[in-house]
């Protein structure tokens, strides 16, 4: 009898799980939990406990869901042999991915899975692929979810398209009123939108207006919404606060949104795919624009005006490629932003994009970086490195040849005991998987001829 059972359920809005009025029966928490209490009565091959691991509104198009990694976690600890679920959709609609958990992840982990509903067994196909008739049903919930994304966008545009607002957060300027649904001006933040634009139809460009900001010490939209616990976005890299200042970029940010007209705009990106992350602009003429629906910081004359006075920018006459073998790689030491690549056709130059779009007010270095000379520079350190490998590999070899040939007969001693450790750490598993040893005492012996490979490598 085995140790301990992991029963996952999951149900959720995204991937079509839920039927009228948000309710499926069949698929409910409930409905899946009686299913497998009902299936291990009896069942004297399966342990006695079972704890639950329930993901209650995520989507099955992709794993990051907190109770599946937790149960997977949990697994590599050994708190459980087995898996049982209502049918493969709950584990996931990604059939790749459920392909990849149940051929090689579970088998590695010495996880028995069990799938009601598909009369799917683990034990039933050890040494073997899961078979093609579970193939094609991971294939079909995978196509399943993807028909039922196309579904789930055609019902947001119809939303939308009534003036509802489904999601997102609000506008820098605005709250959103959960009750109504809308969006409501914020006092505060609405005066500061109201001011850039009033700057613009004054006829100031975004370099002007964000150093007035700056000089106001007007709080950014990321700083201002972080102060007041309201929902604002993250960046990966780690920005001083210093450096938390208005650029050109934000203001034309602010200067852009239709919605400060009381307009809705929804649908401006879509996901590349189902249960991905990242998302594209769509065209212009896709986005759903609804006027009148929440109360105007700016009346349509107004923005009109705006980007009138912020439309024309001069363009150099000749950019070259930007294309450098240190692309990407060169950081600016005080935003940590990638140093921007300008060619003007006759010298090519780094600097910083954050210290030119936000003037003065940032304290990153303002001065224009040749890239040859970095080229130079990094080239020259590779070469430092080689040099001293280089000396190093000639003391070893010797001037007489005796160290090389030490050093050949050392090398050849060590990879002989690694070879036997190897086969050592083969023979334990095989002891663990007979039953010879325990888990723990595998664990243990493992652990110390992996560190002592290690140490020899």
């Amino acid at each position: 009898m085995g140790k301990g059972n992991a029963l996952y359920l999951r149900l959720s809005i995204a991937d079509g799980d839920l039927g009228k009025d948000n309710k499926d029966e069949s698929n409910s928490i409930e409905n899946q939990r009686l299913l497998l209490q009902d299936f291990l009565q009896g069942r004297d091959d399966l342990g006695e406990e079972s704890t639950e691991y329930i993901d209650d509104g995520y989507s099955g198009t992709n794993f990051d869901r907190p109770a599946f990694r937790q149960m997977i976690e949990d697994a590599k600890s050994g708190k459980f042999d087995a898996i049982l679920m209502k049918d493969f959709s709950r584990l996931g609609r990604d059939y790749i991915g459920v392909g990849d958990y149940l051929e090689q992840i579970f088998p590695i982990l010495g996880i028995r899975v069990i799938s009601v509903n598909n009369h799917y067994d683990s034990d039933h196909y050890q040494g073997s692929t899961m078979g093609l008739d579970m193939a094609v049903s991971n294939l079909v919930n995978s196509l399943y979810s993807r028909d039922l994304s196309k579904k789930l966008k055609s019902a947001l545009r119809v939303r939308w398209q009534q003036g509802k607002i489904t999601g997102g957060k609000a506008p820098f300027g605005y709250i959103k009123n959960k009750q109504e649904g809308n969006f409501v001006i914020d006092p505060e933040a609405g005066q500061y939108v109201r001011m850039i634009f009033e700057k613009a139809m004054d006829g100031c460009n975004t370099g002007q207006i964000a150093y007035y900001l700056n000089e106001q010490h007007i709080p950014t939209p990321s700083r201002y919404n972080a102060d007041r616990k309201l929902p604002h976005h993250t960046f990966n890299r780690i920005v001083p606060e210093q450096e938390s200042v208005w650029d050109t970029g934000m203001v034309r940010t602010v200067l852009n949104r239709y919605e400060y007209t009381g307009a809705l705009v929804m649908g401006k990106r879509q996901k590349l795919a189902v249960g991905s992350n990242v998302t594209r602009k769509v065209a212009d003429s896709d986005v759903v624009v609804v006027p009148n629906v929440s109360p105007p910081i700016v009346t349509e004359e107004e923005f009109q005006l705006a980007q009138e006075a912020i439309r024309f920018r001069a363009r150099p006459s000749y950019v070259g490629q930007n294309n450098y073998p240190l692309k990407g790689k060169i950081r600016c030491g005080t935003c940590g932003l990638v140093l921007a690549y300008m060619n003007r056709g006759f010298e090519e130059k780094l600097y910083c994009p954050h210290k030119q779009n936000a003037g003065p007010h940032s304290q990153c270095c303002k001065e224009y970086y040749l890239e040859r000379e970095i080229e130079g520079t990094v080239l020259y350190s590779i070469k430092q490195i080689l040099r001293v490998l280089e000396k190093l590999q000639e003391k070893s070899n010797g001037t007489d040849g005796t160290c090389q040939k030490e050093g050949k007969k050392q090398a050849k001693q060590l990879e002989s005991e690694l070879q036997q450790l190897r086969s050592e750490r083969i023979r334990q598993y095989e002891a663990y998987a007979e039953g010879i040893i325990t888990r723990e005492q595998y664990a243990a012996k493992k652990q110390q001829l992996t560190e002592r490979i290690d140490s020899l490598q």
